[in-house]
């Protein structure tokens, strides 16, 4: 159990920091939702389907989050090699 734990923490977190990212979190939570409603909308009738403009917004929120996290680590990167270069 520990195990997994450290896994998801690990997943979560900066690789340089190590703290939690908040976009990660996001991103991590949207993305299980989105993946809820899509296997209680299989089993299901389309009665008890969410309203899709809701999914959007969250499938748009989650991809925000990721990209952001992404460009945040090349950038970063970049930053960095900028600065090693003018010492």
């Amino acid at each position: 159990m520990a195990n997994k734990q450290g896994f998801i923490k690990s997943m979560l977190s900066d690789s340089k920091s190590g703290e939690v990212s908040s976009k990660r979190v996001i991103g991590f939570i949207g993305f299980i939702a989105l993946l809820l409603v899509m296997f209680i909308n299989a089993l299901f009738s389309k009665t008890v389907a969410p309203v899709p403009v809701l999914v959007n917004a969250i499938e748009y929120i989650v991809i925000a989050a990721l990209f952001g996290t992404s460009v945040e680590k090349f950038a970063n990167r970049q930053k960095q090699d900028s600065d090693s270069e003018q010492v």
